[in-house]
């Protein structure tokens, strides 16, 4: 059995979201992994900050995570019509991380999604620029929720299933 990844980059409404998305997976019998990059609580990366103290053990870990799986669903909120700074901040430690900054994410099946109080489609283009980027497959469905459009889990659950059905490959 594959396990999905579910990266989530809030501690509020994209956090709700991404707890729903594990409880999904696991009514779809396919197992889920929820790493909340909140509660990491990683340094702002930079090339001061890594030459002075090295990667942080956590950045290790995270990485090592993220080497393991095939897929993920990456949940972040649309900040000034781009990705939060939580989510950029640990994709670069991440990259820093592994023998090619590639690694973690490179032919690995993404799936992208946002609750947004506002538009939130920019901030999913840009992560998937970010994530294209890295090598990453991005499945072309997105979800997008909001205060006033929630969450359609048939959609979902389709994405739920493409994600896994593509990571057995």
């Amino acid at each position: 059995m594959s396990k999905i990844g579910i990266l989530v980059a809030s501690a509020n409404n994209n956090l709700k979201l991404g707890e729903k998305l594990a409880q999904l997976a696991g009514e779809l019998n396919v197992e889920a992994e929820l790493i909340n990059l909140v509660d990491l609580n990683l340094p702002l990366y930079s090339t001061v900050e890594e030459e002075k103290n090295g990667l942080p053990e956590t950045v290790k870990e995270l990485a090592n995570k993220i080497l393991g799986l095939k897929a993920f669903i990456v949940v972040a909120p649309e900040y000034n019509g781009v990705m939060p700074p939580v989510l950029n901040n640990a994709m670069a430690w991440t990259s820093r991380s592994t023998k090619d900054w590639r690694d973690a994410f490179n032919e690995k099946v993404v799936g992208l999604a946002t609750h947004s109080g506002g538009g939130g489609q920019k901030g999913l283009q840009a992560m998937r620029i970010q994530f294209q980027h890295l090598g990453a497959n991005i499945l072309a469905r997105e979800i997008l929720t909001s205060y006033d459009k929630p969450l359609n889990e048939d959609t979902a659950k389709n994405m739920i299933q493409q994600l896994d059905k593509l990571s057995r490959v």
